[in-house]
C-alpha cells in the first residue's frame, strides 16, 4: 500500500484495481499516559501508525457480532461446583442448558 502525500487520503493499489479513501472527519480525543504509551508501542509493533491503529480498533467495536460469537471463547471456562442444598439441586435440573 502506498500513501499519498496529504495524509488526508491513502491509495492502496491492488493488482486490478486502485481504490482512494478520503479521511474527511477529524476526532479529538484525551488519553491517560499510560493509553499514550500503550497504544504507542502496539502500533509501532505492528508497523502501523497510530491513526490507523485506532481506525482498526474503532472498526473491531463497531462490527456488530451476535453474543455468541462475541463471548464464544469463554465456553466451558465456568468451573461451578455440584449444587449443595434442595434450591440448588432444582435450579440445576430445570436448567436445560
Amino acid at each position: 500500500m502506498a500513501e499519498t502525500a496529504d495524509a488526508r487520503h491513502r491509495l492502496s493499489v491492488s493488482y486490478e484495481r486502485v481504490t482512494i479513501r478520503a479521511m474527511d472527519k477529524t476526532v479529538t480525543i484525551r488519553l491517560a499516559r499510560a493509553q499514550d504509551e500503550a497504544l504507542t508501542a502496539r502500533a509501532r509493533s505492528q508497523g502501523k501508525t497510530r491513526s490507523q491503529l485506532i481506525r482498526e480498533l474503532i472498526d473491531r467495536g463497531l462490527e456488530e457480532r451476535p453474543l455468541g460469537r462475541r463471548i464464544g471463547h469463554l465456553k466451558g471456562c465456568l468451573d461451578v461446583s455440584a449444587p449443595k442444598t434442595g434450591w440448588q439441586k432444582r435450579i440445576k435440573a430445570r436448567n436445560w442448558r
